[in-house]
């Protein structure tokens, strides 16, 4: 059966030795003691209910990819292809700083950590193929601006992939960067299967609004998006930017597609007020097909919200929310004693029976230790390299 905050509220007042005067409010003290044991089960131990499963679409050329702070993302279990005839391919965990050196594993994956934002570091095997490298003026196609971008010119000596980049200048609100008469590309196979990849440099990202990009096969036959963040969802800024525009069934397309014929590219940058900059520089544009990969984790979630659409918490996040339920639910009931015993302790330290948290801390570990036993933590753990000196 589930185990809701009103059964847990009414097996600990089961046991509650305090008396009237000395009471203990289970909307107050009570309901932080139970969150309080929530925490604590959390941080000591990976739990089977944390398991949970999300969708990375894996893209050629692109290594890193975010980890939604919704997944309330803990330790990683498996990272496994989707489709079934790939479904053997087995995925080396390396550390982060170990991801780019790395040359013995061809399926890699790492945990990336940075700005407070979590991220997986991916490399599979996947199609791709050149859009534009945009690396000159005019090797491939003419790049033209036109309103606010004029002086479009090659640049030979900045560039994110190291090859060159087309630069141009900025004064205005809106302004077009256009390649028309680029050689043609079949992206027969990428067809509603794909993302599009840019990098772009900006000078300023002050009163910065957009970027929309209209790809495909001539000037009124495309597929358009605006684009507002990065590939992994921050905010621009000045400096390079890596951006994507995702091609599936929800793309707006405009006419009829000829998907074997692909030539040409626009952008439409705006700003809300005039940056008057120079030197902005746009290149590499490729499409790479998504592959969906099946990233398996524990999280820190506990809880089911049920009056938040049954969204997964960490917590209780109230305590007049007495239907909502725990993750353990019926075939893990047996683990409802030691938690509960956890909760009393909490409960007995905040009531001054305990002296010290820490002396409460070590009875919930010692309710924990045989659960741990019964239900094994499966998480994956960096592999271990080892690193020869040649020279000695």
């Amino acid at each position: 059966m589930a185990t809701s905050l009103n059964t847990i509220n009414a097996l600990v007042n089961d046991r509650r030795r305090d008396t009237t005067n000395d009471a203990l409010d289970m909307t107050a003290e009570g309901f932080r003691a139970i969150n309080g044991a929530l925490q604590i089960w959390d941080q000591i131990h990976d739990w089977q209910w944390q398991i949970s499963k999300t969708t990375i679409q894996y893209n050629e050329g692109i290594t890193i990819y975010p980890i939604a702070s919704s997944l309330a993302f803990k330790s990683v279990l498996d990272v496994r292809p989707q489709v079934e005839f790939n479904a053997n391919d087995e995925f080396y965990f390396l550390s982060n700083n170990k991801f780019d050196s790395d040359s013995t594993h061809t399926y890699k994956f790492a945990i990336k950590t940075e700005d407070r934002n979590q991220y997986a570091r991916i490399k599979y095997s996947g199609n791709f193929a050149v859009l534009n490298s945009g690396t000159t003026l005019a090797d491939n196609g003419t790049w033209v601006g036109a309103n606010a971008i004029s002086n479009v010119a090659t640049d030979t000596y900045e560039s994110f992939n190291g090859n060159g980049s087309v630069k141009f200048d900025y004064s205005g609100t809106t302004g077009t960067l256009t390649n028309s008469d680029m050689n043609s590309v079949d992206v027969s196979r990428y067809a509603q299967r794909s993302t599009v990849y840019f990098d772009i440099y900006l000078q300023s990202v002050s009163n910065f609004t957009s970027v929309t990009i209209k790809v495909g096969s001539g000037s009124g036959v495309y597929i358009i998006g605006a684009i507002t963040t990065d590939y992994l969802g921050n905010s621009l800024v000045a400096g390079y930017n890596k951006c994507q525009l995702v091609w599936d069934g929800n793309t707006t397309v405009v006419g009829t597609l000829v998907n074997t014929a692909w030539n040409y590219i626009q952008a439409t940058i705006v700003y809300s007020s005039n940056p008057s900059t120079v030197s902005n520089r746009i290149e590499n544009f490729f499409i790479s097909e998504n592959i969906p990969i099946t990233f398996e984790y524990y999280s820190h979630n506990a809880v089911i919200d049920i009056s938040d659409s049954n969204s997964l918490q960490q917590i209780f996040t109230d305590a007049s929310h007495t239907t909502d339920t725990t993750l353990w639910t019926d075939r893990w009931d047996f683990v409802n004693e030691a938690f509960i015993n956890s909760t009393m302790e909490i409960i007995n330290w905040i009531n001054g029976d305990t002296t010290s948290r820490e002396i409460a801390v070590q009875r919930i570990s010692t309710f924990i230790e045989p659960l741990k036993a019964k239900l094994p933590s499966r998480r994956r753990y960096p592999e271990m390299s080892l690193v020869a000196d040649v020279n000695n």
